[in-house]
């Protein structure tokens, strides 16, 4: 490669080469003060574990750490969380110069959630396991006293909703059980009721009498047949009465007339004691043969009973475990409660609150202004490969044997003159000079015939996205 060769054609080109690089660099120059310095403030959270040992007591709110930090964060940017924050630190208060008019409630939303950054990341010890969960809140604003405001506002309402959130659930829960305890404690005064009332209802056919009057029948049975025994005893006692009475008519007038009193013989209060024994006799088996159909009918519904008797109390005693449940559960919630009042379950801390930065973060105007000048160059160079391409002129042997297929035997460059050489010279310093001027003037003429260069800066800078022309 004829480094010599590329070299003299690219200083022949050089002045195109700086006007590239000079437009260029101009540009980046522009860029760099036309783009607005911007403040980044952040603050440093940790969530922390639970103080108390769960073996001893455990909090109710069982959300996952990550969890959570995803529905705060929802939370705090939701439309009317940012526009409250928005409202109070005043940070969309003053119409920008230029712009046409204020910004709308979605545009402001829009841009607040696009400076919010809401970082989480899980710090992993050697082991692997999850150690710690930081969260990094940060906010961006071309004043770097606003800047720490707003992110420290942020902080403000992560920390109030991470204990509304954890009290809330907390309360709830306590509320549910306690809800849950006075719905069973009313659903087992209820099946309290139907049982008794079943009981009352059915107070001789229950199974815990059974065997007692399985007994009692048998006593009852056994007395019933005693006194068929007896009555039939007393019937046949009353029979043989009436027919000795019947055999003896004649004799029965004498001894009436010799041995009774008052025309009565010992026979017939003998037989009138029998009817009235036999009477009693009758009665009483008549009561016992009642009885014996009442326990017989008892007994018979006594299955029936105890089925639906041990549905009853089977039902009841399921509720009353359920109680039990109930109020262990009621119990562990009121202590979750308490140990979300006194903060000692999980919890969202401040590490480092955020401070003005002394230092915008961006733009970085200096590596800005090396781009342009970097850029310029690389088109420079460009723009004189392309011009020195597009000509096709010979300008070495080996050019000639290319384009004519033939080898010269000498080549005699063209020497410029003295005069020719400082003529090329003033008319590229000349040509560099009218392009500068010609940008000075029109920027001249623009600023006091069109409109001044403050008001074109402002101009760039609301057309430019929300965050950055603020």
């Amino acid at each position: 490669m004829d480094l010599r060769f590329y070299l003299s054609r690219f200083l022949r080109q050089v002045h195109w080469f700086l006007l590239v690089v000079v437009v260029f660099a101009a540009a980046g120059f522009v860029a760099a003060r036309v783009l607005p310095t911007v403040y980044v403030a952040s603050a440093l959270l940790v969530v922390e574990s639970e103080q108390i040992p769960d073996a001893l007591a455990q909090s109710t709110v069982q959300t996952q750490a990550s969890e959570q930090l995803q529905i705060i964060e929802q939370r705090i940017l939701a439309r009317d969380k940012l526009l409250d924050v928005a409202d109070r630190l005043r940070i969309y208060e003053v119409v920008r110069p230029g712009a046409e008019r204020p910004l709308t409630a979605g545009e402001i939303v829009a841009d607040m959630r696009s400076r919010v950054d809401i970082n989480t990341t899980f710090d992993r010890g050697g082991s692997g396991r999850a150690q710690a969960t930081l969260v990094r809140v940060s906010f961006d604003s071309p004043e770097a006293q606003l800047a720490a405001a707003v992110t420290n506002e942020l902080v403000t309402l992560i920390l109030e909703e991470d204990v509304a959130m954890r009290t809330v659930v907390a309360r709830q829960t306590l509320e549910f059980f306690q809800q849950e305890v006075e719905r069973l404690e009313q659903a087992m005064a209820e099946r309290s009721g139907a049982i008794l009332a079943f009981k009352e209802k059915n107070l001789s056919a229950l199974p815990d009498s059974l065997e007692f009057r399985r007994e009692e029948l048998t006593r009852v049975q056994a007395r019933v047949a005693e006194l068929e025994r007896e009555e039939a005893a007393i019937s046949e006692q009353i029979d043989r009465l009436a027919r000795l009475r019947s055999s003896t008519t004649a004799a029965a007038t004498g001894e009436a007339t010799a041995g009774t009193t008052g025309g009565v013989t010992t026979r017939d209060i003998r037989r009138d004691d029998l009817v009235t024994q036999l009477g009693f006799v009758t009665d009483e088996k008549a009561r016992l043969e009642a009885r014996v159909l009442e326990l017989t009918t008892s007994i018979s519904q006594t299955p029936g009973n105890a089925v639906l008797l041990e549905a009853l109390e089977r039902e009841y005693s399921n509720i009353r475990s359920q109680y039990d449940q109930a109020v262990s559960n009621r119990a562990k919630a009121e202590t979750g409660e308490t140990i979300e009042a006194l903060s000692k379950g999980q919890r969202i801390t401040v590490i480092e609150q955020a401070v003005a930065p002394d230092a915008p973060t961006k733009p970085n105007r200096p590596k800005i202004m090396a781009a342009g000048i970097g850029a310029g160059m690389m088109a420079g160079l460009g723009l004189v490969a392309v011009l020195e391409f597009l000509r096709g002129a010979v300008r070495r042997p080996a050019d000639l044997t290319s384009a004519l297929g033939i080898t010269p035997l000498a080549t005699l460059p063209y020497v410029p003159t003295l005069a020719e050489k400082r003529r090329n010279r003033m008319l590229a310093v000349g040509g560099v000079v009218i392009l500068i001027l010609t940008i000075v003037l029109g920027i001249w003429l623009v600023h006091t015939q069109v409109m001044p260069l403050d008001l074109i800066m402002e101009n760039l800078r609301a057309r430019l996205p929300l965050w950055m022309s603020l």
